[in-house]
Formats: structure tokens, C-alpha cells, sequence
């Protein structure tokens, strides 16, 4: 943060807030601890650090340590309204796609986070399969948003967790219910269980979502797998085009009512609003229209794709 020229304030001001300034910014003592020193209230040092760095007596300039954005990813963003979009993968190499989208997510994640922070992970196969990429992470609180599924050699979710759990400063919350039940009066039993409702709960508050975006069509969507023929038929035909754990998006970005209302167990889609950032991941061109939907509700903060459902986007646009 620069100013091109500070206006003119008089030499003994400028000294003051160049005082309180160094104290602050160089020698990290708190407010309370420059006010004891300078004779002044607490207030009154807020008010010089803010014109210090209103007036250029103070500048600021950050180094972000990531690569800047390509091209095609601003153009892509532009697109779909969204923050962010990581493009990652290489055509030449597509059976690395699922990974690389994972790792890249799991990078993002590992990067945003701060201490003290409440982070909530929708599990997917994406994160399955890139799970051993996860790198330490600070003291935060971990939340599981959706109930469990299970994939060719699952468990590797509980599994992270349970490592995560024995580190300092982590603490976890899984979420033992399954995904999909068969009665609304099932799905509300369940809630009501302290063990479920204190995880769910604890999405009231997520700084951080990691959210996977699926289209409702097979293979390309959890929930489509634990649903019969029937089911499947009723929700496309409500208009479901994507699936955000378990909640369904149709083509203008709203959600749209479907037989599975009230029987999936997971977060919803007021707490994923909440939410200060949310990460949503997706690959496969298949899933163009799916991304386009949610990307439309104005949930994601940032997108991270492969190249093939990149292109696909790009040149429908």
C-alpha cells in the first residue's frame, strides 16, 4: 500500500507517527504497549498508525510468493465470476489429472490457512487420491461437512483425520453418519444425535470449505451412486445440474428442491454462504455445466479445474 505524495504535515507530526509506526510494524509491540509509552491513549495511536499509512509515512508492499495468475486463468475467473481460478494438469497426461487436482487444492488449503482457523473438508475421490500430499498444517480446528461414502480402498479420510487429530493444536470432528439415508425421519434422527450435531454444528463458523463440485449424472457424483434409478430420473428432472455436497444446484446457480431433500446428512448450503473463503475443485469436461452452475450461486471464492474442463469452458464462452 503506497500514497503518491503525503500531503504536507507538520515535522512533529510526521516524527510521532514515524515513532509509533517503528514500534508497531518493526519492533511488534501492541497498541496498548505504545500508548503506555508515548503518553497516549490507544485510540489515538490507531488513529496515527492509519494516518501514517494514509499520508506515505509508512508503506507497505507485500511479496505474494505465488506465481501470478496465467492468462487463461483470469479469463476464466472473468467467465464465471469467481475470485480465482488455478488451471492444473497437462493434456499428455490426463490419468494424473484426478491427482494433480487434489495435490493442488490440498497446496491451496495448506497455504491459506492460519492458526486458530476453522476448516471444513467435504471429502471427494479427488482428495482420496491425493490425501498422502497433504503438508503439515498450523493449529486448527478440522470438520468433516458431508457423511460418509465409500471408495475403492476408503478410508483414507477417517484415516487423515485420525492423523491429524494426534498432532498439536489439531483438533478434528468427523462425522460419523452416512451420506445418504433412505427417510427424512432417519436423516432427522441422526442430526439429533450429540455426536452428529456437534459436528455439523461446528459449520456455523468455517473460515476455510473445501467443497468438490459434481454434475448429476453417473460416475461424476456421490450422491447419484447411493440413490436409485428412480431418484436419479426425479432430480434431473427438478433440474439438477450439480451436486455440492449433497445439495443441489440447477443451471441459474439456485438450488432446486429434489426426493433428497432432507435425507442427505451434511453441511448446508446457509453455513457453506457463511463461510470466509470457500475452495471448489472439479475435473473432467463432463462436468462443464455442473462448474458453470455453481459457479453461478456465488458460493466459490476460488476454482481449481483441470486443463480438459478448462478448454471445454473457455471455448463455450
Amino acid at each position: 500500500m503506497s500514497s503518491s505524495r503525503p500531503p504536507k504535515e507538520p515535522l512533529q507530526q510526521q516524527v510521532l507517527m514515524a515513532g509509533v509506526a517503528r514500534a508497531y510494524y518493526l519492533e511488534g509491540q501492541s497498541k496498548v504497549e505504545i500508548a503506555a509509552k508515548f503518553g497516549l491513549s490507544r485510540f489515538h495511536i490507531a488513529r496515527l498508525l492509519e494516518s501514517a499509512l494514509a499520508t506515505g509515512v509508512v508503506t507497505i508492499q507485500v511479496h505474494d510468493p505465488r506465481p501470478p495468475a496465467a492468462p487463461r486463468e483470469m479469463e476464466l475467473a472473468s467467465i464465471l465470476g469467481i475470485e480465482t481460478v488455478r488451471i492444473v494438469g497437462d493434456p499428455a497426461a490426463r490419468e494424473l489429472h484426478v491427482e494433480r487436482v487434489g495435490g493442488a487444492v490440498l497446496d491451496q488449503l495448506a497455504t491459506d490457512i492460519r492458526p486458530g482457523m476453522t476448516v471444513g473438508i467435504s471429502w471427494s475421490r479427488t482428495l482420496d487420491r491425493a490425501a498422502h500430499l497433504l503438508a503439515a498444517l498450523p493449529s486448527c480446528t478440522v470438520v468433516q461437512l458431508t457423511g460418509a461414502f465409500d471408495t475403492t480402498g476408503g478410508g483414507t479420510f477417517r484415516r487423515l483425520l485420525a492423523q491429524l487429530d494426534r498432532r498439536s493444536g489439531i483438533t478434528t470432528h468427523p462425522l460419523f453418519a452416512p451420506l445418504v439415508v433412505d427417510r427424512i425421519e432417519t436423516a432427522q434422527d441422526l442430526r439429533r444425535q450429540p455426536v452428529v450435531a456437534d459436528v455439523l454444528a461446528g459449520a456455523d463458523s468455517l473460515d476455510i470449505a473445501v467443497v468438490s463440485i459434481g454434475a448429476w449424472r453417473a460416475e461424476q457424483s456421490a450422491v447419484w451412486e447411493k440413490v436409485s434409478p428412480s431418484v436419479r430420473v426425479q432430480c434431473a428432472e427438478a433440474g439438477a445440474v450439480a451436486e455440492i455436497s449433497g445439495l443441489f444446484i440447477g443451471t441459474s446457480g439456485k438450488t432446486v428442491s429434489t426426493p433428497l431433500d432432507g435425507r442427505v446428512i451434511g453441511v448446508s448450503l446457509q453455513q457453506l454462504q457463511r463461510a470466509r473463503q470457500v475452495i471448489g475443485f472439479a475435473t473432467g469436461s463432463e462436468r462443464a455445466d455442473a462448474v458453470r452452475a455453481a459457479a453461478a450461486s456465488r458460493i466459490f471464492s476460488s476454482l481449481i479445474v483441470d486443463v480438459d474442463l478448462a478448454d471445454v469452458m473457455l471455448h463455450d464462452a
